[in-house]
């Protein structure tokens, strides 16, 4: 029984050593702040002076001024009081009453330090939200929930604590990502599925449809005269980095395969799943007539999976399309906006990336059950 926990305990505990480790590992590399500033937790004591009106724009948001009086909670200024000025606009919008928490930006400088409300405190609603999520998998998934909530722990661990500091370090963003998605997608089949001939065709068949969906991102991307400049926040990292330049050119290859690796595995899985099952249930089928059947099967999982890609994408672009909508914008216009040509290469690369991984990894199958028999 306790051998069933060995592998689990083993990727938590080199998942953990990752968030231990790498800060001190990349510190070298890790961009420098070029301003002393902290985050800390501030409660408001009294409400000095107020002037906020709510926006006939934008009903539920209040603008104008607010004069505050606030304890610091944390940091090297805590249990101080101090007074503060809190303008409200509808970007920067932090409307506060006598008693809330928030977050207080401290800047320090050669005229002294300078408070600033910088957000409201979304951490406790955050980690609550997790704590409900991690509970319901353990409830409904037991031991495979468990298992589940390490693979994706473990996924953090690569992306926050190896990707991205090797990124900074100047390493090939295509090439690392392709390494570290190798080993999530192994350690993720073998934690969920076992150690088997279902899970060898899943590992295959999704490291393949990623990889061809990161492709097809780069390639189109590239002949459309995109790069991962034009992501969100694409420019601002260049200026991030210290010792070597971000190659921001293959960033599109990387986000494509982080964001469609889950609907991508979820395909994979289910078609070699659909494969032993079918043999499983008639052992006289040849491996032509499993992969027709498993292909047919595939057919249905496709029409909802490259959905799922699509409406992602357009719902994370949803105000970019309603901006598009709104001024009337001619399909010669918006189809070569930067932002909306990259969501539509990026939708439409994940969910190539989901068509191909069905006959690849049924292919797969073929050979891997196949050899099974024949033994």
């Amino acid at each position: 029984m306790f051998q069933k926990y060995i592998f689990p305990l083993i990727i938590l505990t080199i998942s953990t050593a990752i968030f231990i480790f790498s800060p001190s590992l990349s510190q070298s590399f890790h961009p420098k702040q070029t301003q002393s500033q902290h985050f800390v937790s501030a409660k408001v004591d009294t409400i000095i002076d107020e002037n906020v009106f709510e926006d006939d724009l934008a009903p539920g948001i209040y603008r104008g001024t607010q004069h505050l009086k606030v304890t610091v909670l944390t940091g090297e200024h805590a249990n101080e009081s101090v007074e503060i000025n809190n303008p409200l606009s509808r970007q920067h919008n932090v409307l506060l009453n006598k008693g809330s928490e928030f977050i207080l930006l401290i800047r320090e400088t050669l005229h002294g330090s300078h408070f600033w409300a910088f957000n409201h405190q979304r951490s406790t609603a955050i980690y609550t939200m997790t704590a409900v999520f991690i509970g319901l998998i353990f409830i409904f998934g037991g031991r495979a929930g468990l298992h589940a909530i390490i693979s994706l722990y473990f996924t953090a661990a690569l992306i926050i604590g190896v990707l991205i500091p090797a990124i900074f370090n100047g390493i090939n963003p295509a090439l690392i990502t392709i390494v570290l998605m190798a080993i999530k997608i192994i350690i993720n089949f073998i934690l969920v599925s076992g150690y088997n001939k279902k899970s060898l065709c899943a590992i295959l068949g999704t490291l393949v449809g990623v990889i061809m969906a990161g492709i097809f991102a780069q390639l189109f991307g590239e002949w459309a005269h995109l790069s991962g400049i034009y992501l969100d926040k694409g420019e601002d990292v260049i200026y991030l980095a210290t010792n070597k330049p971000i190659q921001i050119r293959w960033l599109m290859f990387v986000t494509i395969m982080i964001a469609a690796l889950g609907a991508v595995m979820d395909v994979a899985i289910s078609i070699a799943s659909s494969y032993q099952e079918l043999q499983q249930a008639n052992p006289k089928l040849s491996a032509k007539q499993l992969m027709l059947a498993t292909m047919n099967i595939g057919k249905d999982i496709m029409g909802t999976m490259t959905n799922t890609l699509i409406l992602a994408f357009a719902g994370s672009s949803l105000t970019t399309i309603m901006m598009v909508w709104g001024l009337s914008m001619p399909a010669a216009q918006f189809m070569n906006t930067p932002v909306i040509a990259l969501s539509i290469i990026h939708g439409l690369a994940g969910s190539i990336g989901i068509v191909l991984t069905i006959p690849f990894t049924a292919f797969i199958a073929t050979k891997i059950f196949h050899q099974q028999n024949s033994r």
